[in-house]
């Protein structure tokens, strides 16, 4: 398979999981999905702003939610979450772009020197450079972006549909580690979890994490098991169930989104580069080896069976398209 038809499927099937997510938390879109996966809001919007770089309509969109929503949207879990300095000045762009439509927004972005267009990068891979105004905000923090105002076509998120299972738990605990945790712990399918183990997931420091464990626990809402000199937290799923309304088999379920999505983006920023497209067939799988040993440790985390051994030279080409594709595989 070239590496411009893997950069072709992968953009489509991305995009396509990304429309659907957020029609399902207030963009105005159409869509068909359903399932019982709860979504996790900072994942997902960082996988989006790289994912958006090829459908500026998307892009924009998730922005005008964000004005919309910006009260339920964690700044310390996007900064916590975002994985490097692509990462981090999207995410800042995006903050500060949203700040200057709302004056009182509590997503303040970290400061940013201006950036003289000269010295920018389009923003969008899939449009010329925009020769209209630009935004100052993404301009900013390194990216040249036409400048748009909201939509105003996003809504407020339903939590009765089991996607928002986030939103409802920060309704009732607040935005932090606490909401977070319990997400982790109503959703998986293990018996009980070590702080380590939620760590991973609910995007907070261990040490945070493990606050808010012996907070819930004090609480009553919390099951703790000591093994050894480890503990083992647990959340009662028929008592929360019953708060929440409820059946316990219907809880929403968790996936290691931080960790899937991450090493997606990761793999898209790859596909991007035009300088892939040159390499010959050797130095292409050579390349994808090396990313592939970075994200499978993310993959791996996220439940995508990633082979132990592949094949050597230029056959390893068709190992990762296989792992590329489970790891597609696994967002539905």
């Amino acid at each position: 398979m070239p590496i411009s038809a893997l950069r072709a499927e992968v953009g489509e099937r991305l995009r396509a999981f990304a429309w659907d997510e957020w029609t399902r938390l207030g963009v105005l879109a159409s869509s068909e999905r359903r399932d019982r996966f709860a979504a996790d809001p900072e994942a997902l919007l960082i996988f989006t702003l790289e994912i958006g770089r090829d459908d500026p309509r998307l892009f924009d969109e998730v922005l005008d939610w964000l004005v919309v929503n910006e009260r339920l949207v964690s700044v310390q879990r996007l900064r916590n979450l975002a994985g490097g300095d692509g990462e981090r000045a999207l995410v800042n762009a995006a903050l500060a772009w949203v700040a200057r439509r709302r004056p009182r927004t509590r997503l303040v972005a970290k400061a940013a020197n201006a950036a003289h267009p000269d010295a920018s990068e389009p923003l969008f891979r899939t449009a010329r450079v925009p020769s209209r105004t630009l935004d100052d905000a993404f301009l900013t923090h390194g990216f040249l972006k036409p400048s748009v105002e909201p939509s105003g076509n996003s809504q407020p998120p339903d939590p009765a549909l089991p996607v928002n299972f986030a939103f409802r738990l920060r309704h009732l605990l607040g935005i932090g580690a606490r909401a977070e945790v319990v997400r982790v712990l109503l959703g998986t399918d293990a018996p009980s979890l070590t702080a380590q183990a939620v760590a991973g997931s609910a995007g907070y420091s261990k040490r945070n994490v493990h606050e808010a464990l012996a907070s819930l626990h004090a609480a009553g809402v919390l099951d703790v098991l000591a093994v050894g000199n480890e503990q083992r937290f647990s959340a009662p799923r028929e008592r929360w169930a019953a708060l929440l309304g409820i059946e316990a088999g219907e809880l929403p379920r968790h996936r290691d989104w931080p960790a899937l999505l991450g090493a997606l983006a990761h793999v898209t920023r790859w596909l991007a580069d035009p300088r892939n497209d040159e390499l010959s067939d050797y130095m292409r799988a050579s390349e994808a080896r090396l990313l592939a040993d970075g994200v499978a440790p993310e993959l791996r985390r996220a439940g995508v069976p990633v082979p132990d051994r592949a094949r050597p030279g230029a056959a390893y080409w068709d190992d990762f398209v296989m792992m590329i594709r489970a790891a597609l595989d696994a967002l539905t």
